[in-house]
């Protein structure tokens, strides 16, 4: 089962790129199968059904997403990767709920 398909997560890709492809120097690309937002050449998040995957958030960002039900750790093949934090995204208007997270996301990554 892929990641991402465009069938199932169009609507929130296309809300999110509307909020950090415009973010100066924010890249997109695939990467696993999956579309992948890069700042300065680092990754700072990754789509994938039902989701989007941060991967530049300190501990304690992690630890207040975690501390929610929204969100956990991602898990790729059955390893769990804790560097990489999932947030689970029904509908698009859940994405603006998030906003300050994807931000430190890529503010992390552009340093």
């Amino acid at each position: 089962m892929p990641y991402y398909t465009e069938t199932e997560s169009q609507q929130v890709r296309e809300k999110f790129e509307e909020l950090v492809l415009p973010w100066p120097e924010v890249t997109k690309k695939k990467m696993f199968g999956s579309p992948t937002y890069s700042a300065r050449g680092t990754i700072f998040a990754m789509l994938v059904n039902g989701g989007i995957i941060l991967s530049q958030l300190d501990e304690e960002q992690k630890a207040a997403l975690l501390s929610g039900t929204d969100a956990e750790y991602f898990t790729a093949h059955g390893r769990v990767i804790k560097k990489w934090v999932l947030i689970r995204i029904q509908d698009t208007g859940e994405v603006e709920r998030f906003i300050p997270f994807i931000e430190a996301s890529y503010h992390r990554a552009m340093k």
